[in-house]
C-alpha cells in the first residue's frame, strides 16, 4: 500500500507540473501552428487550404478552451475526430474527401 500511496503522490505532483507547462506553451504552440499552417499551404501550393483552415480552427479552439478553463478534454465527450458528426477523410479515401458538388 504504501507504493501505491506513493506512485499517486508523485502522479499528483507531475499532473500539477503538466499543467503549469501546458499553460505556458499555449502562446507558443499558437504561433506554431500559424507556421505550420503557412508552410503547410505554400507546399501544397494551397490546394489543401480549406483542409488546413478546418484543422488548424479546431486545433485553435482546443487550445483557447484548455487555457480558458483549465478542463482535460479527455472528459469532453465533444473532442476527438469525427466529434461534430463527420469525419475527416484522409488521403487514401477514394472520395478525396472533397466536398460535394
Amino acid at each position: 500500500m504504501i507504493f501505491l500511496d506513493k506512485a499517486k503522490e508523485l502522479a499528483g505532483q507531475a499532473k500539477g507540473k503538466a499543467e503549469e507547462l501546458a499553460e505556458k506553451a499555449g502562446p507558443s504552440a499558437a504561433k506554431g501552428l500559424d507556421a505550420a499552417k503557412s508552410s503547410l499551404d505554400k507546399a501544397t501550393g494551397g490546394k489543401y487550404h480549406d483542409r488546413i483552415e478546418s484543422v488548424s480552427g479546431k486545433v485553435e479552439g482546443v487550445l483557447k478552451r484548455d487555457s480558458s478553463n483549465g478542463d482535460s478534454t479527455k472528459d469532453d465527450p465533444g473532442y476527438g475526430p469525427g466529434s461534430n458528426g463527420s469525419q475527416d477523410k484522409g488521403p487514401d479515401d477514394p472520395t478525396g474527401g472533397s466536398k460535394p458538388g
